[in-house]
């Protein structure tokens, strides 16, 4: 008997799924790329001409003509860029692994001939995994990027740049590898899983806008500005429309599954080590400190992705907008690349009781798309979404997709919201065979902040649905335990919800992640 209830879970999902085609609604089309460079992308964005401009893995930037399906080359020997940003003038901002670079074509012969150092305030110890992400520009044109943490999957090099900070008998001797400096595998021993041993690893920076210069061109300070810590991964930066930062990060330790965070100014958002360049930096390892201690600091993600179920190693982030899909206007909707699976997940916004949090479901979730989905931009017309793609040696995939919006509608949720009995789901049409309470299959589980790599689904319980009420557009469903804080809530719809003209439902299956509730 205990197999039914699982058995049940699976049927309904495969029987959604088998109801609903994405691609009915959406096309993809590969977009061909040039020869003889490694096709992983690690930016996107468009021209003042809608040109697609791209940079690639090992240190190419391209631009792409679509009507005429021509590649031209625009700057190289880049290191390791991971994201990049168009200036209204023409002229082109790229954070490589060292700095922030702008690439200025001075002569107009479509070649950059100038790449000017913008900042480079931040270490680096020659570690493979000092990733730098970004590049977002606020309202008032100041500069964000996130700084990934070194593992212990590798040492650093004898010459770094910044000071090392040194914790205990954590010195940079310690952590040299190769040749002389010993076996790696031994000297790891009783080091930190992922490090930040050098401004400001694991930390956003602000690199402020300080004027203009007599071209025009806005100037920026040398000096980086050290916006939030607490960071592992942070491979997708999104500022909304009220400047707003969102960053993702990748499960591991101190983070039980990958997170989308919304960042708040001068907080700590989880990831230990980046600790040390905070205000008032610990004395031990980071590491060490009590839980209680770290959990008093930390700034709780808006939503937890599970890993497996949900979301693997997380992406940039962008507005889901009514171009592009059936929903209406500004939402807060974010769709978010994944690299490890074929799929999109998309974040609803929820505040309860002042606090940010929401679900996660899957958007375009199909092997049409294929993984390594590492960066987005969305078309001039607002109904493609250019998806270019990564593996830096982990699962992934490479080169361009373009998914196009056919104008269809489908029956898609809005709005997924808590309830002090349960859940509030809005959707895009009116709801039909929505009360059937025990077809209705809901999970909760904790997600354990801890310095292990990733959580297992701690506390599981089963949760009962007692009613399910119709309301025409949204459907509230209660269940018999109301939701508590600290839960993840994994909710699965029955396959014979359907809507009133749009067919079935494009996603059966949410994750709300329930830091806060309302009281009874």
């Amino acid at each position: 008997m205990k197999l039914l209830p699982l058995l049940s879970f699976a049927l309904s999902t495969t029987l959604s799924l088998a109801q609903f085609s994405w691609e009915d609604h959406y096309d993809v089309e590969v977009i061909p790329l040039p020869k003889n460079l490694d096709p992983q992308i690690g930016g996107l964005d468009l021209n003042a001409d809608g040109e697609l401009v791209s940079c690639f893995h090992r240190g190419e930037v391209m631009i792409y003509n679509e009507e005429k399906k021509q590649w031209r080359p625009f700057a190289s020997g880049l290191h390791e860029p991971l994201g990049l940003l168009v200036e209204d003038d023409g002229n082109i901002l790229i954070v490589q692994r060292g700095e922030i670079t702008r690439l200025i074509d001075s002569n107009k012969d479509g070649i950059a001939d100038q790449y000017l150092t913008i900042c480079d305030d931040w270490g680096l110890t020659g570690n493979y995994h000092e990733f730098a992400f970004g590049l977002v520009k606020d309202s008032q044109q100041n500069l964000y990027l996130a700084l990934g943490t070194a593992s212990n999957g590798s040492g650093v090099r004898e010459e770094i740049r910044g000071q090392w900070k040194q914790t205990e008998d954590l010195t940079h001797q310690r952590f040299l590898y190769g040749g002389k400096h010993g076996d790696w595998k031994e000297k790891k021993k009783g080091t930190p899983r992922m490090y930040a041993r050098v401004p400001y690893r694991g930390c956003v920076l602000k690199v402020n806008a300080t004027g203009k210069d007599g071209s025009g061109k806005v100037t920026y300070s040398r000096k980086a500005q050290l916006y939030a810590t607490g960071l592992r991964t942070p491979n997708g930066l999104y500022l909304d429309q009220d400047d707003q930062l969102w960053i993702s990060d990748n499960q591991g330790d101190w983070v039980g599954a990958s997170k989308l965070h919304r960042i708040e100014e001068g907080q700590f958002h989880g990831h230990a080590d980046s600790l040390l360049w905070g205000d008032n930096p610990p004395t031990t390892t980071p590491a060490d400190l009590p839980i209680p201690e770290l959990e008093s600091r930390r700034i709780k993600a808006a939503a937890l992705l599970p890993q497996g179920d949900c979301g693997n190693s997380i992406t940039q982030m962008l507005p889901l907008s009514s171009s592009f899909a059936p929903v209406k206007g500004e939402n807060g909707l974010l769709i978010i690349g994944e690299m490890n699976h074929s799929r999109l997940p998309l974040y609803y916004p929820d505040l309860v009781n002042g606090h940010h949090q929401g679900a996660v479901s899957h958007f375009y979730n199909t092997s049409g798309l294929g993984m390594g989905n590492n960066r987005m931009v969305y078309d001039p017309s607002g109904k493609s979404l250019y998806i270019g793609k990564t593996h830096l040696s982990w699962p992934g995939a490479e080169g361009i997709k373009k998914l196009t919006y056919k104008g269809k509608p489908f029956f898609q949720v809005q709005q997924f919201k808590l309830h002090p009995k349960g859940f509030e789901i809005h959707f895009n049409n009116r709801v039909k065979n929505s009360k059937r309470p025990k077809e209705y299959l809901v999970k909760s589980y904790e997600i354990l902040y801890h310095a292990h790599y990733g959580s297992p689904k701690h506390n599981p319980r089963k949760e009962k649905v007692i009613n399910v009420e119709n309301k025409g557009t949204h459907i509230i469903v209660e269940l018999e335990t109301p939701p508590e804080a600290g839960k993840v809530y994994d909710i699965a719809f029955p396959s014979a919800l359907t809507s009133e003209s749009l067919g079935s439902l494009s996603s059966n299956r949410y994750w709300y992640t329930a830091h806060k509730v309302y009281k009874q």
